[in-house]
């Protein structure tokens, strides 16, 4: 069995700030989670540790950067290696385009037993409306364009889902039990909602929820709520202040299944991985 943990996302889904702050965390060795050995290259969150330590909001990572990083980890004894391959999420967005693999992939993919997919709901889209279409058909469309729907956020996750599977060679004709999946709900405090992480997921995402619940072992699945800066730095001052007087390992929580709050982001991995 492999203990490496996979971090997946599309672009703009949060996991260089969770990182920069899963980092900072477990080098202020205040949790179950500790570096064996210090990480070989940082470059691609360093950035982002600064701006947060300044009361900054992050850059975004430019697409096509191609940095890894990889976390020798150990938790309760047991060594393991986090790995995040795609900081600005253009692999995966090509991965769905072309549904090709790469090789590079093929080997992150294989030699990882936990995957965690991070999922920015206030990103996620509606569904093409099939009775639109089929309304302007029989009454007139109101423009002389034709428009070819984007699939839906739903279907694109699915699928990579399922080209992640593939490249795994698991089946999906039993419940998954390897690799174990964790979905992560990221920036929650754009939400405003007082919804478990289930709940907002079957509220945006119902097809995918049936899919993944479908498919995986209950205990094999996990769905949390996180906030990894828990509000903008973007013209305010006073959450700035906020960073600099608490420190940002102080900063960013956690939603549990139930609904309650954690302030230790890095129960993330640790769930991800028990």
């Amino acid at each position: 069995m492999n203990n490496s943990l996979l971090i997946i996302g599309r672009p703009s889904s949060g996991k260089t700030t969770f990182l920069a702050q899963f980092l900072t965390r477990v080098r202020k060795k205040k949790n179950n989670i500790i570096l064996s050995k210090a990480p070989e290259n940082i470059k691609a969150i360093s950035d982002a540790q600064k701006r947060l330590a300044a009361g900054e909001e992050p850059n975004t990572t430019a697409a096509g950067s191609n940095e890894e990083l990889v976390l020798p980890l150990v938790l309760n004894g047991n060594e393991t290696q986090l790995r995040c391959p795609d900081y600005g999420g253009e692999q995966i967005t090509s991965l769905l385009q072309s549904m090709a693999i790469e090789s590079r992939w093929l080997e992150y993919v294989d030699s990882s037993d936990h995957w965690v997919l991070f999922i920015r709901p206030s990103l996620i889209s509606s569904s093409y409306d099939l009775t639109i279409s089929a309304y302007e058909n029989i009454h007139g469309s109101k423009s002389s364009h034709s428009v070819t729907p984007d699939p839906s956020d739903q279907s694109q996750f699915i699928e990579l889902v399922q080209a992640l599977l593939y490249a795994k060679k698991t089946g999906v004709r039993k419940s998954i039990s390897t690799p174990k999946l964790t979905l992560a709900l990221t920036c929650w405090d754009e939400l405003k909602t007082s919804k478990t992480p289930k709940e907002l997921l079957q509220e945006k995402m119902p097809l995918f929820k049936q899919f993944i619940e479908a498919n995986w072992e209950q205990s094999q699945l996990g769905i949390l709520g996180l906030s990894a800066q828990e509000f903008s730095l973007n013209g305010n001052p006073e959450g700035s202040d906020k960073y600099l007087d608490d420190l940002p390992e102080n900063i960013g929580y956690l939603v549990l299944p139930d609904g309650s709050l954690d302030k230790d982001l890095t129960k993330l991995v640790e769930l991800a991985l028990l």
